[in-house]
């Protein structure tokens, strides 16, 4: 279970000025104390200036809606603000910076008040995932865990849904499904509320972001095309996966050092023996570091097709390229270059060629 960390926002606005203007008032503050904006996605500094008596005015002009953070040298505090081109006033003390309070921006109250909403289901949510994680019994504790766990998600899409569904055209309803991404249970319910909202707000700084994890999601799905990639064998010839295109090939990934792999190698030299002389081939992608344990392996389990590999370990560059993050794993592509399974195992990838090759 992944620690959840996210906000929700639920504004609407329309944007008219173009720059914006974050004035305000520390008591308590500093003389000289560097003020700054930094935006939340990459932690880039966007404005700074010096507070005097307590007082400071920040301007500039962005080029989207975003989530921000204005913080100050020396206290660990900021105040969160999401802002497009706006005046917003701050007030607060320098003892409790975290409530001050940030007023003319419409925009940044609604995502206040969304954050009133949400935040008791984000800390139920974390607070279940931690327990989930430390149950004693996990029998008995972690399923019920799972259950409450699994209620709140719930409740917290059904307001994600409604967010999107009631604000469509504002880019932090985008914002609002880049941070809940995590919830989804695939891409496809992601995508789904995705399309939901307008080309504008599908071009916004989360739009782009979640277009992007979508087209990630996208890679190596079946039914999508196989991206092709080239690697060198054991030779150290290059190999070309596009090369084998015309036959059904079996690209698998696995490693010398992984028990599970070898375990199935018996179970695809079976499937090979059977069925390389039917249009049918396997490339081996391999995640070893050291050649000489690699070049044992295949001996040792008498894999006789091609094989190919960067010795990068976890960074080698086709398990990135695809986002293989455990092996083993394998996809099966067609004649014309589309993938038309995953993971197939034992008697089921036997099963699966046999309905394919007759």
């Amino acid at each position: 279970m992944k620690k959840i960390l996210f906000a929700l926002l639920f504004p609407t606005i329309a944007f008219a000025q173009n720059s914006y203007t974050v004035s305000g008032n520390i008591k308590g503050l500093k003389d000289s104390t560097l003020v700054f904006i930094n935006r939340g996605i990459d932690g880039k500094t966007i404005a700074q200036t010096y507070a005097r008596k307590g007082n400071f005015t920040l301007t500039g002009k962005l080029d989207g809606a975003d989530f921000y953070q204005l913080g100050f040298i020396g206290y660990k505090e900021t105040v969160e603000l999401f802002m497009h081109n706006e005046n917003i006033t701050i007030s607060g003390e320098s003892f409790n910076i975290k409530k001050a309070t940030a007023t003319g921006s419409l925009l940044n109250n609604e995502y206040n008040a969304y954050l009133t909403q949400f935040n008791p289901l984000k800390d139920k949510l974390q607070n279940t995932a931690t327990k989930i994680n430390n149950a004693k019994n996990p029998s008995v504790q972690r399923d019920s865990l799972i259950r409450v766990f699994e209620a709140t998600r719930n409740k917290v899409l059904e307001q994600v849904q409604l967010t999107v569904k009631q604000k469509p055209a504002s880019p932090v309803s985008a914002f609002v499904l880049f941070a809940v991404n995590p919830l989804f249970g695939s891409a496809d319910e992601l995508e789904a509320r995705f399309k939901m909202l307008t080309p504008a707000a599908q071009q916004s700084t989360y739009g782009k972001l979640i277009a992007q994890t979508l087209a990630d999601a996208r890679i190596g799905a079946v039914g999508t095309n196989a991206i092709d990639f080239v690697q060198q064998d054991t030779a150290n010839k290059a190999v070309r996966l596009s090369s084998f295109k015309g036959k059904y090939v079996l690209v698998d990934f696995w490693a010398s050092w992984c028990g599970p792999c070898r375990k199935e190698n018996p179970n695809v030299v079976n499937v090979y023996n059977t069925y390389k002389d039917k249009n049918f081939t396997i490339l081996g992608v391999s995640l070893d570091q050291d050649k000489a344990s690699w070049l044992k392996a295949i001996n040792d389990d008498k894999l006789t097709w091609t094989h190919v590999s960067d010795l990068k370990y976890w960074q080698n560059e086709v398990a990135q390229l695809y986002h293989i993050e455990s092996i083993p794993q394998n996809m099966l592509i067609s004649p014309d270059g589309k993938i038309i399974a995953r993971n197939l195992r034992g008697e089921e990838l036997e099963q699966k060629l046999k309905e394919l090759i007759k």
